[in-house]
């Protein structure tokens, strides 16, 4: 049996360690409005993105490729903190078999990772990363690694590769998050006709008085960085989903153990002042 110090200690220890954990889920619950207020306010520039991609086409400038791809770039979108339950998990699951997928579509496929948990989990499965991105601690720092892979995709893009695709957890309404593959490239004709024969929003369609070239490298750009801010920026409150989850059920083995070491407090208190009461009886007895 342990003594009443011991257990006092351990009943301190659990109690700082429960302020830790209820100090977490509460930055974690911040977090998620955070994060998921940026990937809302890419909304409405994706539309005006949209319309400006519709006007191109609409204009003629610009043909968009018809032929099969032969490489891909995949992009596995994590963590690099723990305490989030099987996010990195399933984000690694979700990315291999996307991987499968496309290599039995008879491409070559690259992995890309975001997330040094992501990475040593890929490189575990046999598939190490071609590129590797560290991820933001901050919502300040998600703008510079999209500017990143948006300039690392231009180059592989340069070296034959046309199709890219990023793999994620995105918030579910009912498992609290859950893997997205969203192929990013290429833009085909399909998509450029069905864009360019959307109904316009106006009674004027815009003018285009750029060449189409300098008008779709802006767009394209655009493109990206709005599929990949997006993608990260969702991940970034999916993960604190799974950390609030992680962290709330901490809270309740934590709170449980408490209860537990108080109630053992409470009973080997009361063992040793019967036991005293006890010898003080016998004392008074022998006396007598």
């Amino acid at each position: 049996m342990q003594t009443l110090d011991a257990l006092q200690k351990r009943i301190k220890t659990t109690t700082d360690l429960l302020s830790v954990v209820k100090t977490m889920k509460s930055l974690a619950a911040v977090n998620i409005r955070h994060f998921d207020r940026a990937a809302q306010s890419l909304v409405q520039y994706a539309e005006v993105v949209e319309h400006g991609w519709s006007v191109l086409f609409r204009s003629g400038g610009v043909m968009l490729p018809t032929g099969k791809e032969s490489k891909a770039v995949l992009l596995t979108v994590g963590s690099d903190q723990g305490m989030c339950g099987q996010f990195n998990e399933l984000a690694v699951q979700a990315g291999l078999k996307a991987g499968e997928q496309l290599e039995d579509k008879g491409l070559e496929v690259s992995f890309w990772s975001a997330g040094d948990r992501i990475r040593a989990m890929l490189e575990d499965s046999g598939k190490e990363p071609k590129l590797h991105f560290s991820m933001p601690g901050t919502l300040g720092g998600v703008a510079p690694i999209v500017n990143d892979l948006v300039g690392r995709m231009a180059q592989w893009k340069r070296q034959g590769v046309e199709r890219f695709h990023v793999v994620y957890n995105g918030q579910h309404e009912h498992e609290g998050y859950s893997p997205i593959n969203n192929r990013i490239l290429p833009l085909d004709k399909t998509w450029g006709e069905r864009l360019g024969a959307d109904k316009w929003p106006g009674r004027c369609i815009p003018q285009v008085f750029i060449p189409g070239d300098t008008m779709f490298s802006e767009l394209f750009r655009q493109h990206l960085f709005i599929m990949l801010y997006g993608a990260i920026a969702r991940s970034m409150a999916a993960e604190n989903i799974a950390r609030l989850a992680a962290m709330h059920a901490a809270e309740k083995n934590i709170e449980d153990m408490r209860e537990e070491l108080q109630a053992n407090f409470r009973q080997t208190r009361q063992n040793s002042i019967t036991e005293e009461l006890l010898d003080v009886m016998a004392g008074f007895e022998a006396l007598v």
